[in-house]
């Protein structure tokens, strides 16, 4: 937009951060914030030699669904690292990154003590399925850039019907029969590969059938 444009919406969004408690830190802060993405995997490795794990995870949530969501997800991590009797107490918060008029990409950060558990690397996976889940079940969305990768294709079947991800087997065989740049990734995940001759014909047990 034109200068009096952003002043306008600056001015605006400076009086609604005030009314609840909040306050402009300027682009600098932001810049530095962005800065820190670039160091966040070595903090991370650094963070896992003192038997720390930790990573985040992204959704989109509508406006209506957003306390709903953080809050849900939040007390189901809480539950599943209680119910494995792991040490210690786990690390978790939120953060916005981005604003629509629909709604909003919330990250969610959460860190474990590993010290003396067997196979921590499984235990905070299965950790963050739950709280993936959690986030589903609260009206979130099962990723807002990330995507569905490997780790998120087990949620296929709860978020696309069967018609749409034929339809996506249907153009990927058609274009690439051979599954020459498959990576076996999102809808792809579960569908049978057979070297010599290409994709199968049928999905067999994608969707669990």
């Amino acid at each position: 937009g034109s200068c009096s444009e952003v002043k306008l919406q600056r001015k605006n969004v400076q009086k609604l951060a005030v009314n609840h408690g909040g306050l402009l830190a300027g682009p600098k802060v932001g810049k530095a914030g962005y800065d820190l993405t670039f160091a966040i995997a070595y903090l991370r490795d650094f963070a896992m030699n003192y038997a720390i794990l930790g990573e985040s995870f992204e959704t989109f949530v509508p406006w209506s669904k957003l306390t709903q969501v953080v809050m849900a997800t939040k007390k189901r991590i809480y539950e599943e690292h209680k119910n494995r009797s792991l040490p210690g107490k786990p690390f978790v918060c939120s953060r916005i990154t981005q604003l629509y008029d629909e709604g909003a990409c919330v990250y969610f950060y959460f860190c474990m003590n590993s010290d003396g558990v067997l196979e921590p690397s499984n235990v905070y996976g299965e950790i963050e399925l739950c709280a993936r889940q959690e986030i589903l079940n609260n009206g979130g969305s099962l990723s807002h850039h990330h995507g569905l990768g490997k780790l998120r294709s087990q949620f296929v079947s709860q978020i696309f019907n069967d018609g749409y991800v034929n339809s996506l087997i249907a153009i990927k065989k058609a274009m690439d029969p051979m599954n020459t740049f498959g990576a076996r990734n999102g809808v792809f995940s579960n569908i049978p590969i057979n070297s010599s001759t290409g994709m199968e014909h049928q999905r067999k047990s994608h969707l669990g059938k």
